[in-house]
């Protein structure tokens, strides 16, 4: 189903520049963090468990981004988070490439990646923010996915071509990247405008991290999604790793398989996304997480590029069901001048997710790398438990606040 032009062009103008910030953001990210674990395992001999605990870091902080993110934007506005994050982050992979190129430490790249994951996840509470203002409530499924298309347009392009700039160096993936992140805040500079700036809120303090438990439903909702999140940390490490370093197949092949979930997004998110929008948001994302178990599972059945191939398609499928749901319906709960408060505080728990994914599933390689149905049965296993948690939270939740066109909260 493809949608009319005429639907596509009410979207405000800003959707479209964000849709191009993030093609562009995603592609240089792309072309470099896919081939990042591989650089540090294969080529600088540092373990898995090891490459999982950098990641453990690097997300660790990327929380923190999450919550210092959506606070800012509530306070000095979308726009000015935007730019500082690109900008920062920008800088942040120019000095990884240098590193690269002159002293091959992996302890100080892994404190630079840290770096750009914290710098990096404050993009992400302020543009959904923005989205959540300036769309209406029954389209904001359709835009959410709308931003995955120009997300995965560059996770298409991304690893195509960082497949083909690593036979160069590993360096000159991180420097491109850096290019990319430094064009993306100039766009933000050039052609947004903010949709809020300057909101009259109270002190933050770690106590309002606290009270948000009093949302127990959203709280509930937070912590299901560390397990799913866990899950999906494992496409950009050990998933790579196991590829290449087990399955056997080529660095560049590995390009191949992220662009198989770059185009399936972009070809995908939005009529799945449609559709979606016609059942409560909890049985979508629950649906997904089962997807998500079946894809990983199948990894440990893999011989060749091809069987490996099926799988991504397997998770991208989950993926396309989870992400824009997941983001509509934390942009529900929420109440309207809490909107970055509460995308930050969910940014945190998935982070908690991202970086503890690479660590567990670095443990169960490096424990059963020779037992694959054990590896990928126990990363399954976690989409399992989220996909039930969240089917236990759907009795819980308000059906109004669980559908797409639900009104906001005030």
């Amino acid at each position: 189903m493809i949608p009319r032009i005429g639907y596509m062009r009410s979207f405000d103008r800003r959707i479209w520049v964000l849709f191009t910030g993030r093609m562009i953001a995603s592609t240089g990210f792309s072309i470099a963090v896919p081939f990042l674990s591989i650089y540090l395992n294969q080529h600088l001999g540092v373990p898995m468990t090891l490459v999982g605990l950098i990641f453990l870091f690097s997300s660790g902080a990327g929380a923190v981004g999450q919550i210092l993110g959506g606070e800012l934007s509530d306070r000095i506005g979308r726009k000015k988070v935007m730019i500082f994050s690109m900008a920062s982050r920008s800088v942040v992979f120019a000095l990884i490439a240098l590193v690269m190129m002159n002293l091959g430490d992996y302890v100080i790249i892994g404190l630079l990646i840290v770096c750009s994951t914290f710098f990096g996840s404050f993009f992400e509470p302020a543009s959904s923010a923005m989205i959540a203002d300036i769309v209406p409530a029954n389209k904001r499924l359709e835009a959410y996915g709308l931003l995955r298309i120009g997300q995965n347009v560059g996770w298409t392009l991304g690893p195509l071509l960082g497949g083909l700039l690593v036979i160069i160096s590993y360096s000159s993936l991180f420097l491109l990247t850096a290019v990319s992140m430094a064009s993306v805040a100039f766009i933000v500079v050039l052609l947004i405008s903010d949709s809020m700036c300057c909101a009259k809120t109270e002190r933050f303090s770690a106590r309002d991290l606290l009270a948000v438990r009093k949302d127990t439903v959203f709280a509930a909702f937070c912590l299901i999604s560390v397990l799913l999140f866990l899950v999906t940390a494992q496409m950009s490490s050990v998933y790579s790793v196991y590829s290449e370093k087990v399955v056997g197949i080529q660095v560049y092949e590995v390009g191949y398989l992220y662009a198989i979930n770059g185009l399936m997004v972009v070809v995908l998110q939005f009529p799945i996304a449609r559709w979606v929008s016609r059942f409560r948001m909890t049985n979508a994302i629950s649906i997904g997480a089962f997807i998500y178990a079946i894809g990983y599972f199948l990894v440990a059945f893999t011989s060749d590029f091809f069987s490996l191939a099926f799988c991504m398609v397997v998770i991208s499928l989950g993926e396309i069901v989870v992400s824009p749901a997941s983001s509509n319906l934390v942009a529900n709960m929420s109440p309207e001048k809490m909107r970055g408060r509460y995308m930050g505080v969910y940014g945190l728990f998935t982070q908690f997710g991202w970086s503890m994914g690479p660590l567990a599933g670095g443990l169960l390689m490096d424990a059963f790398v020779g037992t694959p149905t054990i590896l990928w049965g126990g990363v399954a296993s976690f989409a399992i438990a989220a996909a039930i948690g969240y089917l236990v939270l759907r009795s819980r939740m308000k059906e109004g606040i669980d559908r797409v066109q639900s009104a906001q909260r005030s």
